[in-house]
């Protein structure tokens, strides 16, 4: 019954007018106490957020989308190692056989179909880690490594959602949502970074194009960035308005993990293995 409500669900055009509302500027003490009462809800740390008070947000976006005191997340100084882009849950990980990435338990999704035949050649026998964003997470998304990027791709699609009733019942589920690909090419390798959208995403935003998701348009695009644009290790390159999944990639003998276990909570700048 929920996958067939879901199914019928127009998906997009809910998670756009969702967008909308949560866009909309609300009265300050309406809009403090229903974030007030969000923060109960999933547990939202308060006392981590850079702004001075509540009030300070003119929208429920603001709030969501909402930067963070930096000394609440330290990014470790390793030069070599790989730090969690984002806040959020290891939900699966593994070597990339055959093409094939594991989804959950014994359901297997396309590295191809995930980010096109371009990108999957430079990830071809390599390594991923899926984080899944709640709606207690922080959700900016940072660069895991130092490096630059120079081209990324967008993939229209659906906007399943991602939670684990979506990721045990929708077969190739990230390869069908709306996602964008990017390369973070490094001094020795490079990290793939693939941002999901999901049910009740309203956009996904980047810092390197004025391009978001969930455009209405069925579109495959791969687009330059010029100037290629610098980041370091922990220097945001992203947002997601409203929650969801973020997929790292590496190259083939080009990471080695530290202390993966499925189910473990990360916090963006902690250190998940070395390039």
């Amino acid at each position: 019954m929920r996958y067939l409500f879901l199914r019928l669900l127009p998906k997009n055009l809910f998670s756009k007018l969702l967008g909308k509302l949560a866009d909309l500027q609300l009265p300050s003490p309406l809009l403090v106490s229903f974030i007030q009462l969000y923060s109960r809800i999933y547990a939202v740390n308060l006392d981590e957020i850079k702004a001075p008070s509540l009030a300070k947000f003119k929208t429920f976006n603001d709030f969501f989308t909402r930067q963070l005191n930096p000394k609440s997340r330290p990014i470790d100084n390793d030069p070599d190692s790989v730090i969690s882009p984002v806040d959020g849950k290891v939900a699966e990980f593994g070597e990339i056989n055959n093409g094939l990435m594991i989804q959950t338990k014994g359901v297997y999704y396309s590295l191809t179909d995930l980010v096109g035949s371009k990108h999957a050649g430079l990830f071809k026998d390599g390594f991923f880690i899926t984080l899944y964003l709640s709606p207690s997470d922080y959700h900016r998304i940072h660069a895991p490594i130092s490096g630059r990027i120079t081209e990324f791709s967008y993939f229209s699609g659906n906007l399943w959602p991602v939670n684990d009733f979506g990721v045990k019942h929708i077969g190739g589920l990230f390869s069908i949502n709306e996602r964008i690909v990017t390369a973070l090419e490094g001094k020795s390798s490079s990290v793939g970074l693939v941002k999901v959208g999901a049910t009740v995403v309203g956009k996904i935003k980047v810092e390197y194009s004025d391009l978001t998701s969930n455009s209405g348009e069925k579109t495959q695009l791969n687009l330059p960035v010029f100037p290629a644009r610098l980041y370091q290790k922990g220097d945001e390159v992203g947002r997601f308005q409203l929650g969801s999944t973020v997929i790292l990639l590496f190259e083939k003998d080009r990471f080695k993990p530290s202390d993966l276990r499925r189910g473990k909570t990360v916090k963006m700048g902690q250190p998940i293995g070395q390039c």
